[in-house]
């Protein structure tokens, strides 16, 4: 992608009387997650409707559209603390989790 860090930016809007919302996004990190959304069919609200290229082709953001009940706005942020043990489990579960991906 051709935006440098402190380039990349992204908005979200809705409107109060429509249940729609878009999101554009030029983050790749971002891009990234919502494109997982977007291809995923356990997330049929999420659809990408735009992509936004420079003259010469070079992919520099998109915009995604959803209901606007998916955006959360949050008061603090969570801090989860585990003891080894429950480190240790959940390194195992994801590890069979991991698993089982590769065997679907």
């Amino acid at each position: 992608m051709g935006l440098s860090v402190s380039e990349q930016e992204t908005t979200i809007s809705f409107m109060r009387d429509s249940d729609i919302c878009t999101v554009y996004t030029s983050d790749s990190t971002v891009m990234t997650k919502l494109d997982k959304l977007a291809e995923s069919k356990k997330a049929p609200h999420w659809k990408l409707k735009e992509e936004h290229r420079l003259q010469g082709g070079e992919l520099v953001g998109k915009t995604y559209e959803t209901h606007k009940r998916l955006i959360s706005f949050r008061a603090d942020i969570a801090i989860r603390e585990m003891t080894d043990e429950q480190k240790e489990a959940a390194v195992e579960r994801i590890k069979e989790w991991r698993e089982k991906k590769k065997q679907e």
